[in-house]
C-alpha cells in the first residue's frame, strides 16, 4: 500500500498539465524541450486577485509537495507523511487540477497543454527545494507537524477559492512555502516517492 500510494504522489511530476496517467522519467530531450516553453508572464500577477491566490495555492501545494517527499527520507515519518498526503490530495485534486490548468493558460496561452508542473513552478520563480523554505525549523519537525496542518484550513484549496469568489468575503491565504522540486508537470505531485 505504501508504494502504491507514493506512485500515486509521483505521477504528476513527471507529465504535462493535462495527462492522466503516468509518463516515462524525464529524458535529455524532454528537459530541452521544457526549457524552449517560455512563459508569457514572470511571477505573481499582485494586481489580479483571483489569478494571484491561484499562484498563492500552487505554491502551497508545491512546497507541500516537496516537504511529503523529503519527510519520505525519515523513516518515523513515512508512513504518517503518506497517509496524511494521501487523504489531503485526494480531497484536493480536482481543485489543484484547476489551478494548474488557469495558471498554465495565465504564463503559457496556447501551449498551456504543454506547459508541466516544473514549467509553472520556474514561470512563478519557486524553489526546486524545501530546504530554505524551512529556514530554522528542521525537516524532522516539519515532518512532525505536516499530518496536523495538513487537514488544516490552510490547505483546504476548494473552501479558500469558493470564498475568494463570494461577494463581500476577503481572500485570505497564508504566504505560499517556497516551492517545489522539479516538480510534477500536468497535475499535482500526488504523492512523493519513497526513499529507496
Amino acid at each position: 500500500m505504501k508504494h502504491l500510494v507514493a506512485c500515486a504522489l509521483c505521477i504528476p511530476l513527471f507529465g504535462p498539465v493535462q495527462a492522466a496517467d503516468a509518463t516515462p522519467q524525464p529524458t535529455p530531450a524532454m528537459a530541452q524541450a521544457a526549457s524552449e516553453l517560455r512563459p508569457r508572464h514572470q511571477g505573481y500577477a499582485f494586481e489580479q486577485p483571483q489569478l494571484l491566490l491561484r499562484q498563492r495555492l500552487f505554491g502551497l501545494a508545491h512546497g507541500l509537495s516537496m516537504l511529503a517527499a523529503a519527510c519520505l527520507d525519515l523513516p518515523r515519518h513515512s508512513t504518517p507523511i503518506q497517509d496524511a498526503y494521501a487523504s489531503w490530495h485526494g480531497k484536493q485534486t480536482g481543485t489543484i487540477e484547476v489551478l494548474v490548468l488557469d495558471l498554465a493558460r495565465y504564463y503559457f496561452g496556447e501551449r498551456a497543454d504543454e506547459a508541466s508542473w516544473f514549467d509553472l513552478a520556474r514561470a512563478l520563480g519557486l524553489n526546486d527545494s524545501i530546504e530554505p523554505a524551512l529556514r530554522d525549523v528542521s525537516l524532522d519537525d516539519a515532518c512532525a507537524s505536516l499530518p496536523q496542518a495538513i487537514v488544516g484550513p490552510r490547505y483546504d484549496f476548494a473552501r479558500l477559492l469558493a470564498d475568494a469568489a463570494a461577494p463581500d468575503s476577503p481572500a485570505t491565504v497564508a504566504n505560499a512555502v517556497p516551492p517545489a522540486t522539479e516538480g510534477s508537470p500536468r497535475g499535482t505531485p500526488t504523492s512523493p516517492k519513497p526513499a529507496e
